[in-house]
């Protein structure tokens, strides 16, 4: 922006320069004429006329430098606007549905890209979802290899104990608010909640790798027998649901 205006400012000054130089070298009399010398004369009229058209072209670069300025400004300020309404939508909607795996996921990496000093925790945080999407795709594959149609009662124990995992994130997604934005790393934060919440997801894992070990164990005595007794895993799947509470809620 100073670099166009200055370019303007130079413009000008040549362009009035040339012009003057000529506008009097064009109304010279006779005895300037004679004085000067036809050749000094006609010399400083085309560098009159040189100045002037220097002056013009700066002019003119000033004024393109100045507009293409003010565009890019008009630009990054739309596209910082843009950033801002984004990350409001995107907060919005995980608000909307605080127990959704997608959504808590896409909070903790905003919580990231706002504040680089929670990476470690956010990463921790990540690690756990990793796990459990890795379980929910073993399960799945599982059932899908065998057609145990007869197993998809375990489906919906496992995505509540995701949507659990979830709920336990919230609180630390809700701790991370506070340092938001903020040069703050974990150590502003309420630790006990934040390790209790992890410690709680660590157990909710550990019972999901135990359902996938009896769903194993439960379909390979099927294909062998054809029949297959249930007791030991119906015994663990009444153990996760007493556990869960009422934790089934969408809210």
């Amino acid at each position: 922006m100073k670099k166009g205006k200055g370019l303007r400012i130079l413009g000008i000054l040549l362009t009035v320069l040339g012009a003057a130089g000529i506008v009097a070298f064009s109304l010279a009399g006779s005895s300037m004429i004679v004085a000067l010398g036809v050749r000094t004369i006609s010399a400083l009229s085309t560098a009159s006329y040189i100045t002037a058209g220097v002056g013009v072209a700066a002019l003119a670069a000033g004024t393109a430098t100045g507009l293409a300025s003010s565009a890019r400004e008009r630009s990054n300020e739309k596209l910082i606007e843009n950033i801002r309404r984004e990350k409001q939508e995107r907060f919005s909607e995980y608000a909307k549905d605080s127990l959704n795996p997608e959504k808590t996921r896409m909070r903790f990496e905003q919580l990231r890209l706002n504040n680089p000093a929670l990476d470690n925790l956010v990463e921790r945080c990540l690690t756990q979802m990793d796990t459990i999407d890795m379980y929910q795709a073993r399960h799945k594959s599982l059932l899908d290899a065998n057609e145990a149609i007869y197993l998809e009662d375990t489906i919906e124990v496992i995505d509540n104990s995701e949507r659990r995992m979830c709920r336990n994130f919230r609180n630390i997604i809700n701790c991370c608010i506070l340092v938001e934005d903020t040069d703050k790393g974990e150590e502003a934060l309420d630790r006990d909640i934040i390790e209790s919440s992890l410690a709680e997801n660590e157990e909710e894992l550990r019972c999901v790798d135990t359902l996938l070990k009896y769903s194993v164990a439960y379909i390979n005595n099927y294909n062998r027998n054809g029949v297959s007794d249930r007791r030991e895993l119906d015994a663990w799947l009444k153990i996760m649901k007493d556990s869960m509470g009422g934790s089934y809620e969408n809210k």
